[in-house]
């Protein structure tokens, strides 16, 4: 029975060792379809505030009303919300191996040394540049903040 023991034993740790790697994968597929619920709902967002500015815009124009203070507040709230966009964009190409194409801003594998839609020759220091970038600040409150506004727009 030695040998049927060490079979066993190998079985075992063989399964744990999947049993792992499966579930740091199922982790990983929950924080990047986490990220993109919350991309989706930040770019529904921008999209909403785009739309107050044309209606400030429209009231300024037809109706002689002074909207400057409203719109300058939106394209505000714009700004913030596409920097917050950026950064968790950022973070699920990081968490997805890739990087964007300084010429197209396609995503392209993060070993890539030229983007396989324009052509364009992508260096090292960019992709550094990228991930000091994304390291700079953490996510999850990157996340936290858009999730704020998002519910304070929805209130």
């Amino acid at each position: 029975m030695g040998k049927f023991d060490e079979i066993f034993d190998d079985v075992v740790i063989n399964a744990k060792a999947a049993a792992a790697v499966v579930s740091k994968k199922a982790s990983t597929v929950y924080d990047t379809s986490k990220h993109k619920i919350t991309a989706a709902e930040i770019r529904g967002e921008i999209n909403k505030k785009l739309r107050d500015i044309g209606k400030y815009t429209y009231k300024k124009e037809v109706f002689g009303v002074d909207t400057s203070a409203e719109i300058a507040q939106a394209i505000a709230e714009v700004k913030e919300l596409k920097e917050n966009l950026e950064i968790i964009n950022a973070h699920i190409d990081s968490v997805k191996n890739q990087k964007k194409c300084p010429q197209c801003e396609a995503k392209v594998p993060r070993n890539s040394v030229f983007c396989n839609i324009c052509g364009a020759k992508l260096t090292e220091e960019e992709h550094e540049a990228e991930t000091a970038q994304t390291a700079e600040e953490p996510v999850e409150a990157v996340v936290e903040a858009a999730e704020d506004i998002v519910v304070e727009a929805a209130e």
